[in-house]
């Protein structure tokens, strides 16, 4: 009986591939994750600013809540950007703060249609102009990055240098504005009208505790 070869079908073992990611790929991540730690600290800056404003202004009770609610949210929407930031969470902060843009917009051109200073147009002050500054930046970044998709979780942990340097200076900006807004508050004796106070139709002057800052 001829003894038959037997022929050893042996399979390539597959075997791990390292990964490893180039600088080119790496640093479009770092790029996107610089974005989100820019537009997170303006939020919370800006939402800082609009609680000083909050604090200190007087005025009617929808004045006082549009402060309250905007500075809240902002500063909400900016610490849980730092952590994660979702298209839906993006998209939220870029529309929430293009309303408030616009409502800034609108009552420093031709005045709000309602509220307690219906009418009238608002003068412009350091504190809401760096504010809505701070708000555009947020609105048009977290946008861009809503159309690209989702933004890198942990963004500050991804560009670690530049997000210490953008903490120092959106933060110095930041503390600036709240204590414009505090100083204002002060020189009118604790009356109120911290971002702005306006004049009063027929020259008069503003409400007491009346400033209206958005």
């Amino acid at each position: 009986m001829s003894a038959q070869p037997e022929w050893d079908h042996t399979e390539s073992a597959s075997r791990p591939v390292e990964v490893r990611v180039s600088g080119s790929r790496a640093e479009p991540d770092r790029n996107l994750a610089r974005i989100v730690t820019v537009i997170a600290l303006a939020s919370i800056a800006a939402g800082a600013i609009n609680i000083a404003a909050a604090a200190t202004i007087g005025g009617s009770a929808l004045t006082l809540a549009f402060f309250w609610v905007v500075g809240a949210a902002q500063l909400v929407w900016g610490a849980v950007t730092l952590v994660r930031a979702p298209r839906w969470w993006l998209t939220l902060g870029a529309l929430g703060n293009a309303v408030v843009v616009t409502t800034w917009v609108v009552s420093r051109t031709a005045g709000l249609p309602f509220g307690e200073f219906a009418g009238d147009v608002l003068p412009a002050g350091f504190p809401d102009s760096l504010a809505t500054i701070f708000e555009a930046v947020v609105a048009v970044g977290a946008a861009g990055l809503a159309v690209r998709g989702s933004g890198p979780a942990r963004s500050a942990a991804l560009a670690r240098r530049f997000a210490l340097a953008a903490v120092v200076s959106i933060g110095a900006l930041g503390l600036a504005g709240v204590l414009s807004q505090t100083d204002a508050f002060a020189s009118n004796g604790g009356g109120g009208g911290g971002q702005n106070v306006p004049t009063a139709p027929n020259g008069g002057s503003g409400p007491a505790g009346g400033g209206y800052g958005y």
